[in-house]
This record gives C-alpha cells, sequence and structure tokens, in this order.
C-alpha cells in the first residue's frame, strides 16, 4: 500500500481518501504544463539564437559559447516533446519541467555573466531575458515551494559562487538583479495561485462526484456506483479469468428498530453497521448502501470460500456487540447471501444468487449465512452452503 504521510502541501489539505486521485490530477496538469514550456523554449530559444543582428548588444564572437548555454535547454525540451508525441515517456513530467526549468536558470545567469560588463546599456537585453526566464521558470513549478527551491535556490548560489570567483561584485551585480527578482516573486505568487485554483477546482470536483455516487447517509457508494465497479470488475474477470465475490446483507427487524426508537435511531444504527462493515473490508473491496436496510458487498480476487469468511467476520461485527444509539443499547444482527462471480457468469446473475442465497437466510432463522455457487466454479460443495 502507497503511505503519503511525507507528502508535503497542498497534499495535506486534500483528504487522505482523495490523495491518489489527487497525485493523478497533478500528474496530469504536470504533462500538459512541460508540452507548452517545451513548445515555448524551443521555438524562443532558437529564435534567440539566430537573431544576433537584431539585438543591441551584437557579439558575434560568442555565439558558440551563447548555443553552449543554449543546448541543455533545447535538448531537454526536444526530450519532453519526444517523450509525449511518442506516447513512451523516458520519465515522468515532473522531472522534465526541473530538467527544463534548471537548464533555462543555467542558461540565463551563464549568458548574463559573459554578456556583463558594468555598462547598463550592454547588459539591458540581458537582464529582459532574465525577467521572462524567471517568471516562467517560477510558473513551471506545478508543485509549489519544493520546486521553487530546487529551481531559484540551488542555481542563483551557484551563480553568486561563480561570479565571485571571476571577481565580480555582488552588490555591484544587484542593479542588474533587482528587475528579475522581483519578477521571480511575482512568477511566485501566481504559481501558487494557480497551485491553489488547481487545488480548489480538484476539491470540488471529487466533492461533486462524491455526492453523485455516495449515499449521504451511511456514506457508502451508492447503488449506481456499485454498478459501475461491478461492471469493471466482471470485464476484468472476464478478461483474465479472475473470480470476485459478493456479499449481499440485510439488517434483520430493522423495521421494528424504527418503530420502536424512531428513524433518528434508525439512521444511526445504518451508519454504525456500514463502519463496522467497512472495517472488516479490505482496501480494494467496496461496500454500497443497495437500498433501505440492504448492504452489497464487493471482493474482488476473492473465491466463495474466502467470501464466506469475510461473511462470517461481518455477521459477528454486528452480533457480538449491541449497538450504542444515545442512550439505548440496540442488538442488531444481520443475515448475509454470499456467491461468486467468474468470466463465464453474468452480474446480474450472481446479484440474483446473492439474493436467493440471503431469502434462504431469512427463512433459516436470520442472524445467519448462506451461499450459493456459481454454476460456472466447478465447486465440489453442494450449492447452498450456510454458517
Amino acid at each position: 500500500m502507497v503511505r503519503f504521510s511525507s507528502l508535503k502541501p497542498p497534499y495535506k489539505k486534500v483528504p487522505p481518501k482523495w490523495l491518489p486521485a489527487y497525485e493523478a490530477h497533478i500528474r496530469t496538469v504536470e504533462g500538459q504544463v512541460a508540452i507548452v514550456a517545451a513548445w515555448v523554449l524551443l521555438i524562443t530559444v532558437i529564435f534567440y539564437q539566430f537573431s544576433h543582428e537584431l539585438r543591441l548588444a551584437h557579439r558575434p564572437d560568442l555565439w558558440l559559447t551563447e548555443l553552449f548555454f543554449r543546448i541543455p535547454v533545447l535538448l531537454s525540451a526536444s526530450l519532453t516533446l519526444l517523450s509525449h508525441y511518442t506516447g513512451k515517456p523516458l520519465c515522468q513530467s515532473r522531472y522534465l519541467l526541473r530538467a527544463m526549468g534548471l537548464s533555462v536558470m543555467a542558461m540565463i545567469l551563464g549568458l548574463f555573466l559573459i554578456h556583463y560588463n558594468g555598462r547598463t546599456a550592454d547588459t539591458y537585453q540581458i537582464t529582459n531575458g532574465m525577467v521572462i526566464s524567471f517568471f516562467g521558470v517560477a510558473i513551471l513549478s506545478v508543485r509549489g515551494s519544493r520546486e521553487w527551491w530546487l529551481m531559484f535556490a540551488l542555481p542563483l548560489t551557484i551563480f553568486a559562487l561563480v561570479a565571485q570567483a571571476q571577481g565580480l561584485a555582488l552588490p555591484a551585480l544587484l542593479p542588474f538583479m533587482f528587475d528579475p527578482l522581483v519578477m521571480m516573486i511575482i512568477g511566485i505568487v501566481m504559481s501558487e495561485a494557480l497551485r491553489q485554483l488547481r487545488a480548489g477546482e480538484f476539491l470540488a470536483r471529487q466533492q461533486l462526484r462524491e455526492q453523485a455516487t455516495t449515499d449521504q447517509l451511511t456514506g457508502l457508494l451508492n447503488r449506481r456506483a456499485m454498478h459501475q465497479l461491478l461492471n469493471q470488475e466482471y470485464a476484468r474477470a472476464k478478461r483474465h479469468g479472475a473470480t470476485f465475490s459478493l456479499i449481499l446483507g440485510d439488517l434483520d427487524r430493522f423495521k421494528g428498530v424504527n418503530d420502536r426508537y424512531g428513524h433518528n435511531i434508525g439512521d444511526i444504527v445504518l451508519q454504525e453497521t456500514a463502519r463496522r462493515l467497512g472495517s472488516n473490508m479490505r482496501a480494494q473491496d467496496a461496500l454500497c448502501r443497495w437500498g433501505g436496510e440492504e448492504i452489497l458487498m464487493l471482493l474482488p480476487g476473492t473465491v466463495l470460500d474466502g467470501a464466506m469468511h469475510v461473511a462470517e467476520k461481518v455477521r459477528r461485527s454486528l452480533a457480538d456487540d449491541p449497538m450504542l444509539a444515545g442512550e439505548h443499547s440496540i442488538p442488531q444482527t444481520i443475515s448475509l447471501g454470499v456467491t461468486s462471480c467468474h468470466g463465464d457468469d453474468d452480474i446480474e446473475s450472481a446479484i440474483k444468487r446473492a439474493d436467493d442465497a440471503l431469502y434462504q437466510a431469512k427463512e433459516n432463522g436470520r442472524n445467519r449465512i448462506e451461499a450459493i455457487a456459481s454454476p460456472y466454479s466447478g465447486h465440489v460443495l453442494s450449492a447452498h452452503q450456510s454458517f
């Protein structure tokens, strides 16, 4: 299981259950930003390399030196485009963004050092280039503060050390660095604002999706969402010859709870039932409020015998401990029907078998489990099993 406890902001603002989806969302954004950035860099850097005559400080003797500093940018941008258009990513987009950002910083700071001569007029254009570059690199920092330290702190520290080694006084460089540094701060603020907007949009979308797929009382999946999962699991079983199981449960004499204690107490019993059942399930299992007081459990990769053991744990989690609802201690049991499903089976037949098994459990005294094996399982035991 992947652990996300070490993730930094904005992950701490996203509920743990949504962290994997948020990570996937961020990777998608990084991929989109990387493609746009790669095209912009490729076109811009090539244009600047072959447009010396259009610039104020025309230094033909530095053509090869400038090309040397621009080659890493061209390579990182080309690698990004190659990864995208061939459909064979060589590495994650976040690393491609870092490579482009660091190569841009190395290029623009290196060009500043080779063009700097202490005269404002000769350094004007390279300073403008730094303004654009610092802002652009800030926008590439999709993940926020961790990226800013890497993109700016490391290159600027190396720049300061190299400038000192060349005998350049840092106070003398500050007037030329002032506008780029201000633009860096503006870029960081805008990058953070965009990050917050993306996180807010993601959370709003997830909340809407959850409202559309979740039962509001119990927090379990609703019937529509469960049908989607059932179809996905059936397709997987059919493709790979896998087996999954279903457990259909119904609270025993639940109408009597509502009649005696009221619907508010009945709602608490349903919520506590959902909590106890969920505590006996794996992360890959799915739990649904199938209707009223009926609960449906989907157990991927589980054969009938395994599902029977899960059902027994579920049954005991309710039967062994009364539920506390307000001032009331309410004994509540559940009857369960179990079946398995294979690739040659179909979803509706499997649900019908689980429902038939549940009916048998009710008829045979409640607070018990009945199972009906799939006709395609070749199960050696009898068709009906019980606990």
